[in-house]
């Protein structure tokens, strides 16, 4: 088993990172461009409790980079901190998509 890394972490309600779409588009394009071994997961509320990281229902992204959190903290809100977890443990549970946009019918009647 490997040793604990730190990484950076943001937790916000269910739907507040996800929702819109934008994180979904984010984790797509730094995959894209770095691969799909990039540092940078996706938490289902059931992983978040899973790497306890939360007993709430809530959300999440992990990075190893304290800027790409800081980012997505900037754009769409939510609590970050530090924690200490296991990377490859994070490559292989946590390698879903954020969920697609929730679509809202806005037509006029």
């Amino acid at each position: 088993m490997s040793e604990p890394d730190v990484v950076y972490v943001l937790i916000a309600p269910v739907g507040q990172l996800s929702a819109n779409g934008q994180l979904r588009e984010t984790v797509k394009e730094r995959r894209n461009r770095q691969g799909d071994d990039v540092a940078f997961w996706y938490l289902s509320p059931e992983l978040v409790k899973q790497f306890q990281l939360s007993v709430k229902d809530v959300e999440g992204v992990v990075a190893t980079e304290l800027t790409a959190i800081n980012w997505l903290k900037l754009r769409l809100g939510g609590e970050c901190f530090n924690a200490q977890l296991d990377i490859e443990k994070l490559r292989a549970l946590a390698t879903e998509l954020p969920p697609p946009p929730i679509t809202r019918d806005i037509a006029c009647k």
